[in-house]
């Protein structure tokens, strides 16, 4: 039987605001793609949640049809498109988009119209579905020419075709792009193709493991992180789930105030490193895992830690299974670099974090050289760019969003990057919110 060709184009207005330019811009898109490709089928609708895009794409199946140009718009994080509100924000985590199976053409290719899609999305977007993805470096606007930013302003018409363009602004280029864009000067960037290429390299801590083993093997290194833990962990010897152990670092100091330990993290080496420096001691335990599952028992824990590894968690699948093992009473404590620039009312946190900076490598010596040494190699680089930093936003929504009555800290800024620290407090068993999907 033959495969009718189709254009596929969603949208996404729940999350954050602009939610009816985003419509007009679709069916902006979708009028000229009826004008320009008669040969297909045009399906243009909004795609709310992870629920309503997955059953889309099942629809596509049904009818038996085949994408040749997919077309998703709508706010993104660096991590791809956010679903449903910013009250309890969707997203799809990358072990989730490789679950899914959407029906390309053998020529079909996607186009995601979202902000800085281009520099993790669109390539990550490209390997797991094997067609070329187009994306934004810069951030997203609304516009209404596509080759220029123009401004709809007040007065235009709302039936005016609306387009969503990348183009640089105060957010990217400061307070002068800003103005140049609002007086019709700034080109709109053009979509960066990136084709499905393989990954370069080792994207993991694997090739790097004695380098990072090296710089921090004493976890009271990271001293604003090992304060914060000190101050929040349960007393009166607590068992601990520590994810995105690493070498084992913090299990193995707190070995002495702890009744079990138990430490979990996808890279081998690292593991191989706890357990080796782990030997004698009964009451800790580390194990590789592979992807958002736990080989552990329901309720066998006090307090979960994530220290400096949530993001590379796959957020809402590991979020089941952390509440499944988590103990009625229990607790997460969650600490994470995240970017953002740096406010004015902040300037003061910045200073001071710098100063205990510099305390810190002093009186740690061997660490500032270790630290360099990790950081400048390139398997370091690399290992960065298939696993950025998040924005600040996407953690604060995601986590107050699961917990309303936890509590956010920031523990230290340097530079474009922070330091969060988040407690949930106690919590009973169960899932923590209802979700769309899976």
């Amino acid at each position: 039987m033959r495969e009718n060709r189709s254009i596929w184009i969603g949208y996404i207005t729940g999350y954050r605001g602009g939610g009816a330019r985003i419509q007009r811009a679709a069916l902006t898109l979708e009028q000229e793609k009826r004008a320009a490709r008669p040969d297909c089928v045009i399906r243009c609708h909004p795609v709310e949640t992870k629920r309503a895009f997955v059953e889309a794409l099942a629809r596509i199946r049904t009818n038996n049809e085949v994408i040749s140009e997919f077309h998703l718009l709508g706010h993104s994080a660096l991590y791809g498109f956010m679903f449903n509100t910013c009250e309890l924000p969707e997203q799809f985590s990358p072990h989730e988009w490789r679950q899914l199976e959407i029906p390309f053409a053998p020529d079909g290719e996607a186009y995601l119209h979202g902000c800085r899609t281009a520099r993790w999305f669109a390539p990550f977007f490209a390997r797991t579905f094997g067609v070329p993805a187009s994306g934004y470096h810069w951030f997203t606007t609304f516009s209404t020419s596509r080759s220029r930013f123009r401004w709809e302003g007040p007065l235009r018409s709302r039936q005016a075709p609306l387009y969503v363009v990348g183009c640089p602004g105060r957010k990217s280029h400061g307070v002068i792009a800003s103005i140049a864009k609002y007086s019709g000067f700034l080109s709109v960037e053009r979509f960066k193709r990136m084709e499905p290429r393989p990954i370069d390299g080792d994207p993991t801590y694997d090739s790097i493991a004695p380098l990072y083993d090296a710089a921090y093997s004493n976890i009271r290194v990271r001293s604003d992180e090992w304060a914060w833990i000190s101050r929040h962990l349960p007393r009166a010897g607590p068992r601990v789930l520590d994810v995105g152990c690493g070498n084992g670092a913090l299990l193995l100091e707190l070995k002495d105030q702890l009744a079990r330990g138990v430490g979990v993290d996808i890279s081998r080496p690292l593991v191989t490193i706890a357990q080796d420096k782990a030997k004698g001691l009964s009451h800790l335990e580390f194990q590789v895992i592979e992807g958002p599952s736990l080989p552990l028992p329901d309720q066998g824990f006090d307090a979960i830690i994530s220290l400096l590894s949530f993001r590379y968690l796959d957020w809402d699948p590991m979020m089941n299974e952390l509440r499944r093992v988590l103990a009625p009473g229990g607790r997460m404590l969650i600490v994470d670099v995240v970017t953002a620039p740096v406010a004015i009312h902040e300037i003061p946190t910045a200073v001071r974090s710098k100063i205990r900076h510099v305390v810190q490598q002093r009186r740690f010596p061997g660490f500032a050289h270790a630290q360099r040494t990790l950081t400048r190699d390139p398997r370091w680089a690399n290992m960065l760019k298939y696993n950025p930093i998040r924005l600040e936003r996407e953690l604060r929504l995601y986590l107050q969003s699961r917990f309303p009555e936890g509590r956010l800290e920031v523990l230290s800024i340097e530079g474009q990057h922070r330091t969060l620290a988040f407690d949930t407090g106690p919590l009973q068993p169960g899932w923590v919110a209802p979700q769309s999907y899976p």
